[in-house]
């Protein structure tokens, strides 16, 4: 499994649950391959865990289903009413006719607009955008598939009540303490920070208040599952080590040493980006790495 063949592989996965994770995967590979030591197989290993949860996809269903031209408010409404198979042609003809920037940017600002339980509508969206930047032409027909089914899953009539924005916007190392000790299901609080961190030139000054203070009151309130607590059993037996070195190991194993959970890679990415952000924390950071490796154990 090469990198080029994990990228097709993941552009032809659905999702089985709610979300399709596997391009936000291959992201974390690929910079997982740049700054983590010693990962390989690291390919075959997100390959293995993608065929673990999502669905394979032959071929482009946008180009097996013929539509007529739609308005731009019947485009609208088929994808926020999740209409399939309209949806992929709807998809298809905005990008056609606007580009890719312009879907981005609605979407965007609607992601800053509602707080979402585990900021999938965050963490996918600016994945999906990292990861057209690096498509060829063959490649965008299939991605923007992906794209119908993120977008209709996550971005459906949302009657959320919008949280009153705040004076001032939590800082990034304020997220980080709230998000150690509060990193509810599989880290996605602190996969989430390492987005917005790792992306924040794509978001206005607005967008990234929003964002911020939307985590901050995830890492802050009661948890939507209590089964997303931390088990203290297993974080008590847990020994703060502050080496970068032993930090790495916990990588690794975290990673290859079951194959369970997607989030074993975008998780461990999340932390590795933390961790050169933030390296005073490192003990804490490898503390979570050794953590989950040990909850996928138990």
């Amino acid at each position: 499994m090469t990198e080029t063949e994990l990228l097709e592989k993941a552009l032809h996965s659905s999702a089985s649950i709610h979300q399709p994770h596997a391009l936000k995967a291959f992201i974390a590979a690929q910079y997982l391959s740049v700054t983590l030591p010693d990962c390989d197989g690291l390919w075959l290993q997100v390959s293995e865990l993608i065929s673990k949860s999502e669905l394979s996809v032959t071929g482009s269903i946008s180009e097996m289903v013929e539509a007529p031209e739609f308005s731009e408010v019947r485009i609208s409404r088929i994808l926020s009413g999740g209409i399939y198979p309209a949806a992929y042609l709807a998809l298809a003809q905005w990008y056609e006719r606007k580009g890719f920037e312009d879907i981005f940017a609605h979407y965007i600002a609607e992601a800053a607009s509602h707080s979402e339980y585990l900021s999938h509508n965050v963490t996918i969206l600016l994945a999906l955008n990292t990861v057209y930047q690096q498509l060829t032409v063959a490649q965008t027909t299939p991605f923007l598939n992906r794209m119908t089914e993120f977008l209709t899953s996550t971005f459906e009539r949302n009657s959320s009540v919008v949280p009153s924005n705040p004076v001032k916007a939590p800082s990034f190392s304020e997220l980080l303490e709230v998000s150690i000790k509060q990193p509810s299901f599989f880290g996605h609080n602190l996969i989430t920070l390492a987005w917005l961190i790792r992306c924040e030139a794509m978001l206005n000054s607005e967008q990234l208040s929003k964002m911020s203070y939307h985590l901050y009151l995830q890492a802050t309130s009661p948890l939507d599952d209590p089964d997303d607590a931390l088990d203290i059993t297993i974080l008590n037996g847990i020994e703060l080590i502050s080496s970068e070195d032993e930090f790495h190991k916990k990588l690794s194993a975290l990673i290859f040493d079951t194959c369970d959970n997607l989030h074993q890679v975008t998780l461990a990415d999340a932390l590795v980006y933390l961790q050169q952000q933030f390296p005073a924390k490192t003990a804490n950071l490898s503390l979570i790495a050794d953590y989950y490796h040990q909850w996928l154990k138990s």
